[in-house]
């Protein structure tokens, strides 16, 4: 069985589950468990648990779903939750709009890229699709997102978001903030900012609006 790092994974022996966060010698895997202490075990040890999380049959509360009856177009996410003292950290995409999202996810690296997840997201609701140890950020893949937005009502329309994001370990210095759908305090980026459009007339207005007066 093909195993990457993010597996969730249960021990065939003992009642223990983690994540892949390693992979060693001798066919030895690095799982780390919810205490963020990384255990090596023989790879023929582990089987895989399949899912995200949640299962079908889960059912989702829809929170008796007072959301607001605006529909909201901004608010799709990478999060990045848990703590450095606990060791491991849980990525998740979350998606705050009124959109139904179409993901799919790549470990990209020289122009090649490898699929490590595809799924639909509801409309304000979250997934995790990766895991990894706080002491490893620098070596976590460059995460392509491919993300489509529907919705069964008429709205603008949207191009699709294609979109390369890296956690820097500088960013997760920074204070973390609560978000509502996932209940605990993250670090963020936001997928469908839109960036500014710093072209060559732009910068040339700036500078000389900014050139300092002759006197």
């Amino acid at each position: 069985m093909a195993f990457k790092i993010g597996d969730l994974v249960r021990f065939v022996d003992e009642p223990i589950e983690g994540h892949i966060t390693s992979f060693q010698a001798n066919d030895l895997i690095g799982v780390t468990d919810d205490t963020g202490f990384e255990i090596p075990v023989l790879a023929n040890k582990l089987t895989l648990i399949h899912g995200n999380m949640r299962r079908d049959d889960d059912e989702l509360d829809e929170k008796a779903e007072e959301v607001s009856s605006k529909f909201i177009e901004k608010g799709i996410l990478l999060a990045i939750s848990g703590d450095h003292k606990d060791g491991l950290a849980k990525l998740h995409l979350i998606n705050e709009t009124s959109y139904e999202l179409l993901v799919s996810i790549s470990d990209t690296t020289a122009n090649k890229s490898k699929g490590i997840f595809a799924e639909k997201i509801s409309k304000h609701d979250s997934v995790q699709f990766y895991s990894g140890n706080f002491a490893t950020v620098g070596k976590w893949p460059t995460f392509r997102f491919q993300i489509i937005r529907h919705a069964n009502s008429l709205q603008q329309t949207q191009n699709p978001i294609v979109k390369e994001q890296r956690v820097r370990p500088v960013d997760l210095t920074n204070p973390k903030q609560i978000n509502d759908i996932l209940g605990d305090k993250v670090w963020f980026y936001e997928l469908d900012k839109e960036e500014e459009d710093l072209g060559i007339d732009k910068l040339k207005s700036h500078f000389i609006s900014h050139r300092p007066n002759k006197k």
